[in-house]
């Protein structure tokens, strides 16, 4: 115990020393991209009557607020300027500041999965980019901006993922980390929670179904004088995305809002069904929690939220049923998988 007291009490950065740079470097890019961000021009919109308005972040923010649209303010400033910030603060320190591992894993554990709430800006950039794709009366394009916010909040993630492994390799090397109790030891959750086991496993085959359809079926109209009525669904705000050339946006959307979201469906029907070791199943759902923090049909949610409220008052639009699907895919995706990763079938208990 003395021994592993003493290789405990070593800072991250002194730890892995030069093998470890690129953590801080990373930390420093990612910074300077979320400040370049915040500085220029994000979203640039043109209406018939009011010529060109350009919105940065923080005059979005402002904007909102005078407007007394409160919620909205607080929720661009939290996920847009706040919480980037936050995180790699926590990251410096946790990288920088304490000795021990307990207190390492306390700091980026308070930070860690509030990466992708940054995304939050970007969705709506998107769902206004389609909306006004191919309008005569209204058009908007993105701006250099959005770029460099999506480039720092990317950066972010990778660099909180390469610190959380970091993190799990010293646990390992002073004797912390987490070992199975009988790893070869053969479990299926399917089997091991008798009649909830299987109604957890039936709602997961429906969370597929529910999510596919999500994707696939128009969730918003335009229903506006003047525009051309067209509805959107996921599939055809990107469809949108790609004929108007923005790339990145179009690509964010289909990784973000289709690739993650399967995967982690997919990923939890697997581990649910299967019979694997101990071993296997606590390396699975490493795995998964990955996934997940990179799934953000939650934060997409989010931001149709925004649209459905704000963008009224650039674009009017009707629900169309597929949004009670997507409210329904949120829900089942998030929950569930969240639920059965944490369901112990060895011991009928849910994980620390």
């Amino acid at each position: 115990m003395a021994k592993h007291g003493k290789k405990d009490e070593i800072r991250l950065c002194t730890r892995y020393g030069v093998r470890g740079i690129h953590i801080p470097i990373m930390l420093l890019l990612s910074l300077s991209l979320n400040i370049l961000a915040l500085s220029i021009p994000f979203l640039e919109i043109s209406m018939i009557g009011k010529g060109k308005i350009i919105y940065d972040l923080p005059r979005s923010t402002w904007l909102m607020w005078t407007e007394g649209l409160y919620v909205i303010a607080i929720l661009i400033l939290c996920f847009s300027i706040i919480f980037p910030i936050l995180k790699l603060t926590g990251m410096f320190i946790t990288w920088f500041g304490p000795k021990t591992h307990a207190r390492q894993e306390k700091v980026h554990g308070l930070v860690r999965n509030l990466g992708k709430w940054s995304f939050m800006d970007i969705f709506v950039v998107s769902l206004l980019l389609a909306l006004t794709n191919k309008q005569a009366f209204i058009h908007s394009k993105p701006m250099i901006g959005v770029y460099s916010f999506i480039a720092a909040i990317v950066i972010s993630m990778v660099t909180s993922e390469l610190l959380h492994r970091k993190l799990r390799h010293a646990a390992r090397d002073i004797g912390v980390g987490h070992e199975p109790e009988d790893p070869d030891r053969l479990a299926c959750p399917l089997l091991a929670f008798k009649w909830y086991g299987w109604f957890i496993g039936t709602m997961l085959v429906g969370s597929l179904i529910t999510l596919t359809a999500a994707v696939a079926i128009t969730f918003l109209q335009i229903d506006q004088f003047m525009l051309s009525s067209n509805a959107y669904s996921i599939l055809r705000s990107i469809e949108s995305l790609l004929q108007q050339k923005q790339y990145v946006v179009g690509i964010s959307m289909v990784i973000f809002l289709i690739v993650f979201p399967f995967l982690r469906v997919t990923g939890t029907i697997v581990h649910w069904y299967s019979a694997s070791p101990e071993w296997k199943s606590l390396r699975r759902i490493e795995w998964l929690d990955l996934v997940a923090r990179w799934s953000m049909l939650d934060v997409f949610g989010l931001a149709l939220i925004l649209i459905l409220t704000e963008g009224q008052r650039m674009v009017r639009t009707d629900i169309r049923t597929g949004l009670y699907f997507l409210i329904g895919a949120i829900a089942l995706t998030v929950l569930l998988p969240l639920l059965a990763t944490r369901l112990d079938p060895m011991h009928r208990r849910f994980l620390r």
